[in-house]
C-alpha cells in the first residue's frame, strides 16, 4: 500500500467525505461504530466522547465502479470534566482508497479543537450528510428493483 501526505488537514477530509456521501454513484455506507435502529449515530459518537474523551469513527463507501473509500477518524479530547463533550483536543485522520488492486493511504493533518460546540456541529454535519446518502441508496436500489419488474413485464408482454 502506497502511503501519500495529503499536505492538507482534517477538515479538508471531512469536506471529502461530504462530498463523496453527495455522490450519486454510491452503493454502500457503513460505519463504525454500528448503532441499533432505535439509536442515532450522532448520539452515540457524543456519548462515547462524554465518558471516555476519545472515539474512533471509522465510514467505509463503496462505489458502482467497485472501488472504495475508507475514513478513519481519531476524536481525542484533552480538557473539560468527564461526563461531558471535550472542551479542547485533537482531531486525526486518514482515508484508505482501494481501486482495484490499487491501494492508497493518504495521511491528513491533525487539527485543533477549542470549543466542544465545534465538535458537536461537525458530528451533527456528519450525521445528516450520512442518512441522506442511505436514503438515496435505498431510493436508487427501489428504482433499480422497479426496472427490472418493468423489463420482465415487457417481455412477457412481448411473448
Amino acid at each position: 500500500m502506497e502511503v501519500l501526505n495529503t499536505g492538507r488537514n482534517v477538515m479538508d477530509m471531512l469536506n471529502e467525505l461530504l462530498n463523496d456521501l453527495s455522490r450519486d454513484d454510491i452503493t454502500l455506507v457503513e460505519r463504525l461504530p454500528y448503532v441499533r435502529e432505535y439509536e442515532r449515530y450522532r448520539d452515540v459518537i457524543t456519548n462515547i466522547l462524554r465518558e471516555f474523551h476519545i472515539a474512533l469513527v471509522l465510514v467505509r463507501i463503496t462505489f458502482n465502479d467497485g472501488s472504495r473509500k475508507g475514513y478513519v477518524f481519531l476524536i481525542r479530547g484533552e480538557g473539560g470534566d468527564l461526563g461531558k463533550i471535550p472542551t479542547s483536543g485533537i482531531v486525526e485522520g486518514y482515508v484508505v482508497s482501494i481501486k482495484g488492486n490499487d491501494r492508497r493511504k493518504y495521511l491528513y493533518s491533525p487539527i485543533s479543537f477549542n470549543k466542544a460546540e465545534d465538535v458537536a456541529t461537525r458530528i451533527m454535519e456528519f450525521a445528516n450528510m450520512y442518512r441522506k446518502a442511505e436514503e438515496r441508496i435505498a431510493q436508487l436500489q427501489l428504482m433499480r428493483e422497479a426496472e427490472k419488474d418493468y423489463a420482465l413485464f415487457y417481455e412477457e408482454a412481448g411473448d
